[in-house]
């Protein structure tokens, strides 16, 4: 949780120009309310390897 708040503070004194509060969050709530992207056709999809553990003695 510490990191959270010296992450914030940080990037507090980094804005130029600050807005309100209360229009960041609307803006935030905006971008929630957009549908999600659609993966990009070129995207190769992620995958997963599997390690294996030694067996135990």
């Amino acid at each position: 949780m510490e990191t959270l708040h010296t992450v914030l503070r940080a990037l507090r004194s980094e804005t130029k120009a600050s807005t309100g509060h209360l229009t960041a969050f609307r803006e935030f709530l905006a971008h929630l309310n957009q549908p999600p992207r659609a993966p990009m056709a070129h995207a190769k999809p992620a995958t997963r390897r599997v390690r294996r553990r030694p067996r135990a003695k």
